[in-house]
């Protein structure tokens, strides 16, 4: 028995040595009569030099308390002063007693947790300063648990989804993705993100405030983890992009409106011939996959300059936008197109039209520009404005080229002009 006591001493104290805890016993006129390694690293006293000497002017535990002891005491926060520097630690005291009850002496345990307390300043210092950050951040912070309930956000957050408090929206969000998001389908897109690949990066969708109204937000997210690593939920942050989405739109509206301008011509208000150059060649291409045949009209107003010479600019931009006009009103197809050539020269697309069908349409475009009745006193053919035209068809192949189609339509709009003006000349591919 004396034996395994003396074990369970021994395993004791290698214990505390082990955990460089300070360890001194005392009798009971509080003299020191064991004073170990630990001690005299803390207090930085060898041991004998405490040997046979008072316990309470060594360790700031007070005499009569000390004298007192009947059971183990606490003291959590101590000060000791060494070599200069102070040093916090945590002291047990408690009696040590014999197998009849008897009281024989105190023994103290003491703990240097100076560290443990700096460490612990440190984190309270990080958290407070994670909490200014988080308390005046320009963007919205939030996390989320397994069950979906807002467990934490900040103000700005809060007042992005239109709520009082970040108290009020944890309290009142409990199902993150059905009272957070505006669109359904992006809720489940998001979530899904989070389980599958736990992160979310600028995740563009519209978010539902308290009185379901909406807003642009740019959300990110990652998925947290317990001590275990399982996932337990996810953190968040929010920028509120509102202001980006709309000046978005109106770049688009403007960027219709430039391109809108860049293909139509200022004044007569219809394609230009860059928009004619674009559609032509694309239309080019799909007739020769389909090889189908592909008409076009080129005109020009008689006697133009004469006209001007007339009328002045003034006369000859009016009467430009009334041909243009009356021109633009006979192709009823929404795949044909009307534009500007150049000058007084207008030209027509007729997709899947052929030599026939593009002839009635030219002559329909004659016929409409002379009913408008534009007094021309100079012209050399009538007393009105009149055009000539020229109209070519070509099913586009290995030898018939774009250019050979806009070559054919300008030498049958020659011939026009130099048989007599005021009609229309056809010419076919061979």
């Amino acid at each position: 028995m004396e034996y395994k006591l003396i074990d369970r001493i021994l395993a004791l104290g290698n214990l505390i040595g082990q955990a460089r805890l300070a360890y001194i016993e005392a009798d009971l006129d509080l003299q020191v009569a064991s004073w170990n390694q630990g001690a005299q690293d803390l207090f930085g006293y060898t041991e004998d030099e405490t040997i046979g000497r008072l316990l309470n002017e060594l360790v700031p535990i007070s005499k009569a308390d000390l004298e007192n002891c009947k059971k183990t005491q606490i003291l959590p926060l101590s000060k000791i002063v060494r070599d200069g520097r102070e040093i916090q630690c945590e002291i047990f005291y408690a009696p040590i007693m014999n197998t009849k009850g008897e009281k024989l002496g105190v023994a103290v345990l003491a703990k240097n947790i100076s560290a443990r307390l700096r460490d612990k300043a440190i984190l309270r210092k990080k958290d407070q300063s994670l909490k200014d950050i988080s308390g005046f951040a320009p963007i919205g912070i939030y996390g989320v648990d397994m069950t979906g309930k807002i467990v934490s956000a900040n103000p700005e957050y809060a007042w992005m989804m239109g709520y009082e408090s970040s108290e009020s929206i944890v309290d009142q969000i409990t199902d993150f993705a059905e009272q957070s998001f505006y669109d359904q389908e992006k809720a489940e897109e998001f979530i899904f993100a989070i389980h599958e690949a736990e992160v979310v990066t600028r995740f563009r969708c519209q978010l539902k405030r308290k009185d379901n109204t909406y807003f642009w937000a740019l959300c990110y997210a990652k998925a947290t983890h317990d001590e275990s690593g399982r996932r337990d939920g996810f953190n968040g942050f929010t920028i509120d992009i509102t202001d980006t989405v709309r000046a978005e739109n109106e770049l688009k509206k403007v960027n219709k409106k430039l391109k809108m301008l860049s293909v139509k011509d200022g004044l007569t208000q219809i394609p230009n011939r860059r928009k004619f150059d674009e559609y032509l060649k694309s239309e080019w291409e799909n007739h020769y996959r389909e090889k189908t045949p592909i008409s076009l009209i080129l005109s020009d107003i008689d006697f133009f300059k004469l006209y001007n010479d007339k009328y002045g600019h003034q006369g000859g931009d009016d009467c430009l936008i009334k041909v243009a006009q009356a021109i633009k009103g006979c192709p009823h197809r929404a795949s044909d197109l009307t534009a500007r050539y150049g000058g007084e020269e207008f030209a027509v697309i007729l997709p899947c039209t052929d030599s026939d069908g593009a002839m009635v349409v030219a002559e329909k475009v004659r016929t409409h520009v002379k009913n408008l009745e534009i007094l021309h006193e100079e012209s050399k053919v009538n007393d009105h404005v009149t055009l000539s035209l020229g109209v070519a068809t070509m099913i586009p192949g290995e030898d018939n080229t774009l250019e050979n189609l806009i070559g054919l339509a300008d030498k049958a709009l020659y011939e026009a002009k130099e048989n007599g003006r005021n009609q229309c000349i056809r010419k076919n591919s061979d």
